[in-house]
């Protein structure tokens, strides 16, 4: 990009419980969009932050964003895979890193807001229909990048989408075709595996994602989804792999007994003729208990073999 545009931050301040409050800066041709996000407001899980105020607020804050895009697409260079390239020495055969990659559905979000976001759909479809277009090859581009890196997995982030509670329609309009393009570059690198990750209520969208090809969906929520884990693997089992549908909060809440009866629950629900992935219902908590962590391992250890 042009000097001084671009995006970039500032910290505003930090208290001495490790409450972090920092302003993000998006400066376009036009105007300068500025958000704040707040991190460290919870102390046993630091990581945990949220974006108080995003930077696009308005219809001109979108065409002025949507300027940049332009100058962005033009600017393209070569990925940059270092990081990749790091974590895949590092795990060696102890794990297989995995690349997370972000359409454009969600990059228009993280500017916005999910429910603005949702709203400019229905005020400017026309305009989000321009962004997206935009956005897009920025983040096949990052697709590209995945398929020339050791890492032979990589998983979409349409979480945005999948959580917001679109309609169909308006899935398939928005969503899918970000997930549609970017298989379409993967199906031509044999070796290379691409799932989703999402969250939600999935289950008016399997189809969508079993026409796309996608190589497995995961997380399978217990707590906000729509479909469990045995019905899915009854219906698109043979079609794709399943990661995910472990209960989070049995890992922080739960007893050691708790943690075994929820991994046999997933084991005996999608293990059947392989294909299932054992995965945390979105993720680690960072209250997990140890002990319960190590359950779910030895039961998988125990249990999940054929």
């Amino acid at each position: 990009l042009p000097e001084g545009l671009g995006s970039t931050s500032r910290l505003l301040e930090e208290t001495p419980e490790g409450r972090r409050t920092t302003e993000i800066i998006i400066n376009t041709p036009r105007k300068r969009l500025v958000g704040r996000q707040v991190t460290g407001m919870i102390p046993h899980d630091p990581l945990v932050g949220k974006t108080t105020v995003y930077p696009v607020q308005s219809t001109d804050d979108w065409l002025a964003y949507r300027d940049l895009l332009e100058l962005q697409r033009e600017g393209l260079g070569d990925p940059v895979l270092d990081t990749v390239e790091e974590a895949v020495a590092f795990m060696g055969e102890e794990g297989m890193p995995s690349v997370g990659l972000g359409p454009a559905y969600t990059s228009l979000g993280s500017v916005r807001g999910m429910q603005d976001l949702i709203m400019d759909f229905y005020d400017t479809p026309d305009l989000m229909d321009d962004l997206l277009a935009l956005q897009r090859p920025l983040n096949l581009r990052c697709v590209e990048g995945f398929v020339q890196s050791s890492s032979p997995v990589a998983w979409l982030d349409i979480c945005w989408a999948t959580g917001s509670g679109l309609s169909p329609r308006m899935f398939e309009r928005w969503a899918m075709p970000d997930v549609y393009a970017a298989m379409e570059i993967i199906k031509q690198h044999p070796g290379k595996v691409l799932g989703l990750y999402t969250l939600g209520k999935i289950g008016q969208f399997m189809p969508m994602f079993a026409d796309a090809g996608v190589h497995f969906v995961s997380t399978f929520e217990p707590n906000e989804g729509d479909m469990s884990l045995r019905e899915a693997k009854q219906r698109f089992g043979k079609k794709m792999a399943l990661l995910g549908n472990l209960n989070c909060l049995v890992l922080a809440f739960g007893t050691v007994q708790d943690a075994r009866q929820e991994a046999r629950r997933c084991l005996e629900e999608a293990m059947d003729g392989g294909g299932y992935v054992m995965v945390t219902a979105d993720e680690v908590p960072a209250d997990a208990q140890w002990d319960n962590l190590r359950a779910m391992v030895d039961t998988v250890q125990e249990y999940g073999r054929y």
